[in-house]
């Protein structure tokens, strides 16, 4: 059994019903796979959503996506990892961006395996990551 967080990425195109996703997903699901997202990336679609031509729909599609996943907060401990993450990147000398900072540090936090096409998440040591758009 594992346990995913989309990534924006893979959550957007979820909530288009992208058969790459959708397929995978439904499938994972019936042996035992859970999936969610992080505030962060919750944040990151609301701000899709409304800078959309179809606020609306893209509104529902988004509540209806959210009540079938698991919620990953940004807490204290996610925090923490945040710094973590943000000081061993500086010091390897590759940045990541704060938001995708913030990202990895819950999936770090609660070992969870990121479905994401952003390749700068390669960089962040102990990491598990997926890419179902690839294929």
């Amino acid at each position: 059994m594992t346990d995913y967080l989309l990534d924006t990425n893979h959550a957007s195109y979820l909530m288009a019903n992208d058969p790459r996703i959708v397929a995978q997903l439904q499938e994972r699901i019936m042996t035992g796979d859970r999936f969610g997202i992080s505030v962060t990336i919750l944040g990151e679609l609301y701000f899709a959503v409304h800078a959309s031509q179809r606020q609306e729909k893209n509104l529902h599609r988004l509540t209806q996506m959210v009540a079938i996943l698991n919620m990953y907060p940004f807490d204290h401990l996610a925090a923490e990892e945040f710094g973590r993450i943000q000081a061993e990147q500086k010091k390897k000398g590759r940045p990541i961006p704060p938001l995708d900072a913030q990202i990895a540090a819950v999936a770090r936090q609660l070992n969870l395996t990121i479905l994401t096409a952003d390749k700068h998440f390669e960089y962040v040591d102990t990491l598990t990551i997926e890419n179902w758009l690839a294929t």
